[in-house]
């Protein structure tokens, strides 16, 4: 321990770009941010943290001056390569989260989270975290061997719904970077980011200990814990500290190299998990595409086979045949208002149908309604008059008014319609024979909210 201090007491110096050299102006312009960065540190910072002190020019290069330790890699890097001791990790993890006491000095040095590619190991086998400013700068001019997981695997449901990092948000995030140490494999995994973060918003985390079955259930347990979706089920700082150093004694396994680890990716019980969150994170994001489909496809079965069974017979009246075809419109019963008139409803047959499947897919997926709740209809009848302008034995005239609202994605629109209906005996059974007006245009597909 003493060998160690005395080491971060010294400063040493690395090539600010190390395997790629940028042109002069921009050099400049990044010593300038780096410099400035450095000027914003605390004078004093925990030994765990490296503590850069100065961007120095030699023989041409420029140097960043650092108190730590020489020969640094990137602890997955390392891990990736090399076994390691549970405990080691488990200690680190404890150590780790004792800088989170002080949450304000996290957040100005690890602004997004403190992730895998922040952690660094010397020779010794120690282990020191680079501030956020400092490894940005690293990464952009120096090639790592391997691609350490970005910060969006590591990241806080609450963080990626637009909140602001809080102390708890700092746990999980610590908890989902040891996750990753200690099994070799990120919380969820994909290679595109932002499904990631979905599934971070949406899937259940698989048990760390399906990935390293030696890990003993409670720190199994208290891990699982750390990564809750929910800020409120995670535990505090102190007892998960205290958890970490009891959980060390029972823990203590050697961990191989994550190459060494990859055959455990292939296990049955990873695959099927991965594919059932694929699956169900194609549904959440092809939602629309899939819906599109099931109206087009339901509707048009629907519309050959739904629908009430005959209702209009010889004793139904002309007037009740005129109201059973604005029930059918009305309720979207496509079979009741075809079975009113002797004409084809064009348009209109399209339109009620393709709007049936929405509102019942729409109850479906909404859960059921409550007493009394109404589903958001795609359009309505209402304040329906019907009026008799002639008659004669085998013909009649009717005047339907009525309000005809339509609820569009943007807006809604209300219009009132009047139609005239001719209703005449067509094999002993009134129906409709002629339709002329709004609805008549509506048939060929002029609908009036489109005119507005």
């Amino acid at each position: 321990m003493s060998s160690q201090k005395s080491e971060e007491k010294k400063l040493h110096k690395e090539k600010l770009f190390k395997d790629i050299v940028p042109r002069s102006r921009v050099q400049l312009d990044i010593v300038k941010r780096v410099r400035k960065a450095i000027e914003n540190l605390p004078a004093e910072l925990p030994a765990k943290i490296i503590s850069y002190q100065d961007v120095i020019r030699e023989n041409g290069e420029y140097y960043l001056l650092y108190r730590g330790s020489e020969n640094l890699q990137p602890l997955a890097e390392y891990l990736n390569k090399n076994s390691a001791n549970s405990q080691k990790i488990i200690k680190e993890f404890k150590e780790t989260l004792e800088l989170l006491k002080d949450v304000e000095l996290i957040s100005k040095l690890f602004p997004v989270g403190i992730n895998a590619a922040n952690f660094w190991i010397d020779d010794q086998q120690n282990v020191y975290l680079m501030p956020e400013e400092m490894l940005r700068s690293k990464r952009n001019y120096k090639e790592f061997e391997l691609e350490i997981p970005a910060a969006e695997y590591f990241m806080p449901p609450e963080v990626i719904a637009g909140e602001e990092w809080q102390l708890k948000s700092y746990i999980f995030n610590t908890a989902a970077v040891f996750y990753y140490f200690l099994s070799g494999e990120t919380i969820f995994s994909d290679q595109d980011n932002a499904k990631v973060l979905n599934k971070i918003q949406n899937e259940k985390i698989l048990n760390i200990k399906a990935l390293v079955p030696e890990l003993s259930d409670s720190l199994n347990g208290l891990i699982m814990k750390m990564l809750a979706k929910e800020q409120s089920e995670r535990p505090d700082l102190n007892f998960a500290v205290g958890e970490l150093k009891e959980n060390t004694g029972e823990n203590d396994f050697k961990l191989d190299s994550f190459l060494e680890r990859e055959s455990i990716i292939d296990s049955k019980i990873i695959k099927k998990k991965r594919r059932n969150e694929n699956v169900k994170l194609f549904f959440r994001q092809s939602w629309k595409v899939i819906l599109f489909f099931a109206i087009i496809g339901g509707g048009f079965i629907w519309g050959l086979s739904s629908g009430s069974p005959t209702t209009i017979t010889p004793d139904h009246t002309a007037r009740e045949v005129v109201n059973y075809f604005y029930e059918g419109i009305a309720t979207k019963n496509i079979n009741l208002a075809n079975e009113a008139v002797t004409f084809d409803l064009g348009e209109m047959e399209r339109m009620i149908s393709e709007t049936h499947v929405i509102e019942k897919m729409q109850q479906a997926y909404g859960g059921g309604l409550e007493q009394g709740e109404e589903i958001n209809k795609v359009y309505s009848l209402e304040k329906l008059k019907i009026e008799e302008i002639s008659v004669s034995d085998d013909k009649y005239r009717f005047r339907a008014t009525y309000e005809f609202n339509y609820r569009s994605r943007e807006s809604q629109y209300s219009n009132q319609i009047v139609d005239q209906l001719v209703v005449e005996k067509v094999e002993g059974v009134w129906r409709i024979t002629a339709i002329e007006g709004d609805f008549k245009k509506m048939i060929n597909g002029e609908y009036p909210w489109r005119e507005e």
